[in-house]
């Protein structure tokens, strides 16, 4: 995996704070990216629902992981909008994210991708601690 200089995520990604849930990117190749991040114990968490983060806003982790390593394996091409078409096969390994206090790990593998959409399987952990995995679908809303 490249560990070279890699910018904020924010850059990478079309979103702006408080929705940049990733914090950081460890490395990455063609086919995977791993990244950290630590929003989803903080209380303006923008998807908590009754002060509580369901285990499957991790979907939204992943999919911010995928639009970054997008924007790393073609850095020429601006950031583009997208939505998550289909979650599939996840595996909950709890119901809430935020009953993790150390740093979440979000791995995705690229499975496919073309102009419009792009498709991986991911897998969040807390330390040693399995938390969601499954696959995403995500589509170009600009080709």
């Amino acid at each position: 995996m490249t560990a070279t200089l890699i910018p904020d995520i924010a850059e990478l990604i079309p979103h702006q704070a408080p929705m940049v849930l990733v914090d950081s990117i460890t490395a990455w190749d063609e086919h995977h990216i791993i990244c950290h991040a630590t929003s989803h114990i903080e209380r303006d968490n923008p998807l908590r629902d009754d002060g509580r983060l369901s285990v499957f806003a991790g979907v939204e982790y992943a999919a911010q992981a995928l639009a970054a390593h997008a924007r790393l394996r073609e850095p020429d091409l601006p950031p583009k909008r997208g939505m998550i078409a289909t979650a599939s096969k996840l595996t909950p390994c709890c119901q809430w994210l935020d009953e993790h206090t150390g740093a979440l790990t979000i791995r995705v593998e690229l499975l496919a991708s073309n102009l419009t959409s792009s498709m991986c399987q991911f897998h969040i952990t807390c330390g040693a601690t399995d938390v969601l995995s499954g696959q995403l679908t995500a589509l170009t809303a600009e080709p």
